[in-house]
């Protein structure tokens, strides 16, 4: 399960919001601001570098609704059927931007992996391990956050699994 920020109303979410929960957990990162980033590929090309060292952050619902986090390569597409099987969860559908924002605290195109509005449970793909660092969602759509897969892994306390993929 994620952390939560209690205090905070969840569309006041932001960069600064981020940077002070990792503060505060000591984990070693870097905000960096960019011309765009509101998607995988915008980040990518702000920072020119390749989509698989993007880290995308979806957030899913379950049928009943069950929000879930899932974190996997920008360069990789879930096979939604194979990882609601997997996760014993029946249907997975993307969420609206509006449920991003509800369940999240966060905008699309900004969602980190972690710090959330409310407690979600985070799945992370266990080859983002093989990595050093990653960017992920930096809190909004000009901001990319760079960290350890091991430190997403551990701060949101994030089942590391191998989703399925197309």
């Amino acid at each position: 399960m994620a952390f939560i920020l209690p205090h905070l109303k969840p569309s006041m979410l932001g960069p600064s919001d981020l940077a002070a929960f990792l503060d505060n957990r000591g984990v070693r990162y870097e905000l960096v601001e960019v011309p765009r980033a509101a998607t995988s590929l915008e980040a990518a090309e702000s920072l020119n570098i390749g989509l698989n060292l993007i880290a995308k952050t979806l957030v899913m619902l379950a049928d009943a609704g069950r929000p879930i986090l899932v974190v996997v390569r920008a360069d990789r597409r879930v096979n939604q059927a194979e990882l609601a099987r997997l996760l014993g969860l029946g249907k997975l559908r993307l969420a609206t931007a509006s449920e991003v924002v509800e369940i999240t605290g966060y905008a699309p195109g900004g969602v980190p992996p972690l710090a959330h509005a409310r407690e979600i449970p985070v799945y992370l793909d266990r080859e983002l391990l093989e990595l050093e660092y990653v960017y992920t969602g930096g809190g909004d759509d000009k901001h990319l956050l760079r960290v350890s897969p091991g430190d997403i892994a551990r701060v949101a306390r994030a089942a590391v699994i191998d989703i399925p993929k197309k």
